[in-house]
């Protein structure tokens, strides 16, 4: 059985890892981005690396359109992802910049 990345540049993984430890990697790497989303309500950098993490995923994963030939909710809820990273990024973004320009006008 071929996976579903094969002939893909996410496909790049399987050829060091193997399948199963390229599903493992992919794992580990969605943890990382859910612990970095959680903690970006204490810190905002380390919630714009979430974010980020996320623009990322939702991109790799959309990036498998045409290999799967169609529309199915596999990839619309990658596209709903990609739209609330987005979000989330924007919100961080505007909320560092805040924090920073704050923190200027209070040593002036």
């Amino acid at each position: 059985m071929q996976h579903l990345t094969q002939g893909t540049w996410s496909g790049l993984l399987y050829s060091p890892f193997g399948a199963q430890n390229a599903t493992y990697t992919r794992a580990v790497i969605e943890n990382i981005t859910l612990i970095t989303l959680i903690l970006g309500y204490v810190n905002v950098q380390i919630g714009i690396i979430g974010d980020s993490l996320i623009l990322l995923s939702g991109l790799v994963t959309l990036s498998l359109l045409p290999q799967l030939g169609r529309l199915n909710s596999f990839i619309v809820k990658d596209v709903l992802l990609l739209s609330s990273g987005l979000v989330l990024l924007k919100s961080n973004l505007h909320s560092h910049k805040a924090a920073t320009l704050s923190c200027f006008a209070s040593t002036s």
